[in-house]
């Protein structure tokens, strides 16, 4: 028997239009709301009735929107850019293997390992401010770690 070629993209969402498949249903529910909405009034523009016009207003936009945020942006774009907007940065947690970000550089303390240089007194104002500026910021997170956890 001859092997027959395998399409690779066979998971791969069916695109219409720009738009996935499973994003035609928010399209369409989008379009028959912008469709009934104007029906009570009877209203009419250019001899046509009005929900014919706004029907294909929100057809044209719902599309529009949809290829804008799919094509050419990674997976979840728009939830993570919702999610930035509306929540502050300090109220996401750490990643569960990175390691916690402090602000000791040896460069600014002049601390050697090896003991090389003795400390000099401005060094020694600096590496003060260094710990009271990380006891602050561990402060913070410990505050904002409670809130996020009675949240849940």
């Amino acid at each position: 028997m001859r092997a027959r070629p395998i399409r690779p993209n066979i998971y791969l969402p069916v695109v219409r239009f720009g738009v996935a498949d499973s994003d035609w249903f928010s399209v369409l529910l989008i379009s028959c709301i912008c469709y009934l909405a104007p029906v009570p009034f009877g209203i009419t523009l250019l001899y046509v009735p009005l929900q014919m016009w706004t029907w294909l207003l929100a057809t044209a936009g719902a599309i529009a929107f949809f290829n804008y945020i799919r094509i050419g942006r990674k997976p979840y774009w728009l939830q993570h850019q919702l999610k930035a907007l509306f929540s502050h940065h300090r109220q996401y947690r750490f990643i569960p293997n990175s390691r916690k970000s402090r602000f000791d550089r040896p460069w600014i303390t002049d601390h050697h390992d090896d003991g090389r240089s003795p400390p000099r007194t401005s060094v020694t104002i600096s590496v003060l401010l260094l710990q009271h500026n990380n006891s602050v910021q561990e402060a913070c997170e410990e505050q904002w770690n409670d809130v996020w956890a009675t949240t849940n």
